[in-house]
């Protein structure tokens, strides 16, 4: 009986190693626990993912914090957390942070002027607001600039910066300007005689275990400073404890507290210049700190482009990061601040709800519905009249279950996508060819990047196809492919209310 008992105890274990195997297959490093080992109640974090699912929201990753340990955590299929993703403005807290050690080393001040970091590139006239300006100003997004557009890239874009009219004073109004922050990564680069990332390599990502992470430049090489950074939801969270625990990580304080306590706190407002917007129902009035955004609840957030977001409770040391293409910012807030009470301070008996099962069936709703295919195991070849991508031929092969990779010939190069059929099929691409709601690449140190393709039978011999750009996320491209006997219509078909399709044509290369 001991035996018999010992066995099934053994087995149990067994499952459950591999059940904890499988779920966090990709070894990122971070340590985790239950939801109740860290006062949670799973039930509220159950219910947050199910009121994303009914909200409609596009999320693409989910991780939940609790006193440095992931406690919740899942991606939507074809996302995975091995996969880089898009950044965007999510970026300027990680520019904020370099400023921070920059400081920490001596080698600027937030008081310094901006015209002493670019005497080749001043105006003739420096005003006295231009004179004023300073690093903390650019922190805190209050330059004053009447307009925040500003022409060229590099560095004809920092010389159209310090040439710009003033509307106000520095540090009196906040005014979102996506430039100040590539100035912070100039700055950087001129005080260090290094790129912000090589700055940040030895400083920020190693200690923290941040690999492969891709930062776009300009066109004198900077790294922008604003965005284009590109990692995993993983490493966001990683930078997220680092931020929650006042530049501490793994027991070793590599940006000193003081600094982390200033940039997240408020430094301007941006309606009431007077404090937070009160009976706010967004999170767009709590002030801003330095290259992040306050929110209610005593939360401040780093956040990017269709809400690739840190969303962190200091007093509760809780967060929750995302990626996605979300376009409700304050909605998404709202379902994180219902789990707020559920957050306590003491320990929980462990629940019944098995937590992994109970969120691990979302994913992408797929564009279609399944079908059969209506090829396999083929290939088909078209001649294309001349059109306006200089596609001079298109090749399907359809597999052994009609799965199908579609390439795109040039006189130039070969561009190869992949569909499953029914399914989302993942493949590396260094595509060089810009189609409608182009999945660009970038060829400064990103590409091959991944994309996810996935096509179903949407008519009698018409062929539907989606695929997705994990570079560049919220860049979907359509297509509809007829095959009419030897005839062949291909058509791109744009994403959004004022998108354009594209149609070519074709005949079979016999």
């Amino acid at each position: 009986m001991k035996t018999t008992l010992f066995r099934r105890v053994m087995l149990s274990a067994a499952v459950l190693l591999a059940a904890f195997a499988s779920a966090f297959a990709y070894n990122d490093g971070l340590p985790r626990s239950t939801p109740e080992a860290e006062g949670v109640d799973p039930a509220a974090i159950v219910q947050f993912f199910s009121d994303l699912d009914q909200s409609g929201l596009e999320i693409h990753s989910i991780m939940v914090i609790r006193h440095g340990k992931v406690i919740a955590e899942h991606w939507w299929a074809p996302y995975g957390p091995e996969y880089t993703h898009a950044m965007y403005s999510f970026t300027k807290t990680m520019t904020q942070a370099a400023v921070g050690f920059a400081v920490q080393e001596g080698l600027l001040k937030v008081s310094d002027k901006v015209i002493s970091f670019f005497p080749d590139l001043l105006p003739d006239v420096i005003s006295e607001d231009l004179a004023n300006l300073t690093v903390e100003h650019l922190l805190t997004m209050s330059v004053g600039h009447k307009s925040t557009s500003y022409a060229g890239s590099g560095l004809p874009q920092v010389k159209s910066f310090l040439a710009a009219e003033f509307e106000f004073h520095p540090g009196t109004h906040f005014a979102y300007n996506i430039s100040a922050s590539h100035m912070l990564s100039n700055i950087i680069s001129r005080v260090t005689g290094v790129s912000i990332k090589e700055y940040l390599e030895p400083r920020l990502f190693e200690p923290l275990g941040i690999k492969d992470i891709a930062w776009e430049m300009d066109d004198d090489g900077h790294n922008m400073g604003n965005g284009g950074s590109h990692m995993r939801t993983s490493d966001m969270a990683k930078f997220c404890i680092f931020m929650m625990n006042k530049g501490k990580y793994n027991g070793k304080q590599l940006l000193n507290s003081e600094w982390i306590e200033t940039a997240t706190r408020p430094h301007i407002y941006q309606k009431d210049p007077n404090g937070p917007e009160k009976d706010a129902t967004d999170d767009g009035g709590q002030g801003y700190g330095y290259q992040c955004w306050m929110g209610r609840c005593g939360s401040y957030r780093a956040i990017g482009g269709m809400n690739q977001v840190m969303l962190v409770f200091p007093d509760k040391d809780f967060a929750v990061i995302s990626t996605g293409v979300v376009r409700d910012e304050t909605g998404f807030n709202n379902m994180v601040y219902k789990m707020l009470p559920s957050v306590g301070d003491k320990k929980l008996k462990a629940s019944k709800i098995n937590l992994e099962q109970a969120i691990s069936g979302y994913a992408l709703k797929k564009p279609f519905e399944p079908t059969a295919a209506q090829a396999k195991s083929e290939t088909r070849k078209y001649r294309m009249f001349q059109n306006q991508y200089g596609i001079e031929k298109v090749c399907f092969r359809f597999d052994a279950n009609g799965n199908c990779q579609v390439t795109l010939e040039t006189a130039a190069s070969n561009t190869n996508l992949d569909f499953g059929l029914g399914d989302w099929k993942l493949r590396q691409t260094d595509r060089k060819m810009a189609l409608v709601r182009s999945s660009y690449p970038n060829t400064q140190d990103v590409t091959p990047y991944y994309s996810a393709g996935i096509c179903g039978w949407t008519g009698k011999d018409q062929l539907s196809a989606q695929s997705l750009s994990f570079f560049n996320a919220g860049t979907t491209e359509n297509f509809r492919f007829t095959f009419d006997g030897d005839k062949f219509k291909m058509e791109i078909l744009g994403s959004g209310p004022n998108a354009s399709n594209a149609v070519l044509e074709g005949v079979n290369c016999k």
